[in-house]
């Protein structure tokens, strides 16, 4: 992480009180606003020209799912109610390879950058046989652009046979649910200020989780 001290020089507009002449920032954090006219009291390293640009906090997206921007144009889905929408992609769904969700998490979060978005939640729930390192795949991918992400370890553990919304191919048992939720969370999350990378655990749904996991998780 660079730590130079940074002057965000006379922004064109800037969304913050006190603050005409930009702000001082360092590592990640905004350490200094300076005034109308004023200079910072901070010792600079660099001085960017801000007087062609607008300064405002970074948008926060707080729900997501990064995996089905593979689908969102899936002519079989469209315009349906939810249930029947989900029935008809589980089945696309449970044939999604690592390197397609690895491309989908690049898309969404690049589509979030672009719209000024730094900050973004997603709920993963889709674990089948071939993808059960998903969220392993997505640390990766928004590491690799420098998002702040919570990505949160879904679950879905109730299948059709059980009375579920889900076909049993994209559903798993409490137990190794329950063991990658510790595993990520002991290899991922990071509960320091600041920190771009956090996990947090997310069963998906009365109609596709078991109670006793909702208590459990």
């Amino acid at each position: 992480m660079n730590q130079a001290t940074i002057w965000v020089k006379d922004p064109l507009a800037i969304y913050a009180k006190n603050s005409k002449s930009g702000i001082v920032i360092k590592g990640q954090e905004i350490i200094e606003l300076v005034g109308a006219g004023k200079a910072p009291l901070s010792q600079i390293d660099e001085v960017y020209d801000a007087s062609e640009s607008v300064v405002l906090p970074g948008l926060i997206n707080t729900h997501h799912h990064f995996y089905q921007t593979l689908t969102r144009a899936y002519p079989e889905a469209l315009n349906k109610e939810l249930f029947p929408w989900l029935k008809s992609l589980y089945k696309v769904w449970a044939h999604i390879q690592p390197e397609m969700l690895a491309v989908s998490t690049e898309l969404a979060l690049s589509e979030l950058l672009l719209s000024g978005c730094t900050t973004a939640s997603d709920h993963h729930y889709l674990f089948p046989n071939q993808l059960e390192n998903a969220i392993d795949i997505q640390v990766e991918q928004a590491q690799k652009l420098g998002m702040r992400v919570v990505l949160t370890r879904g679950s879905m553990s109730l299948g059709e046979k059980d009375g579920g919304l889900p076909p049993q191919s994209v559903v798993q048992t409490k137990e190794s649910i329950l063991s990658d939720s510790e595993r990520l969370i002991r290899s991922y999350h990071n509960p320091d200020k600041g920190a771009m990378t956090q996990i947090a655990l997310a069963p998906c749904s009365p109609f596709s989780v078991t109670t006793e996991l909702m208590r459990d998780t």
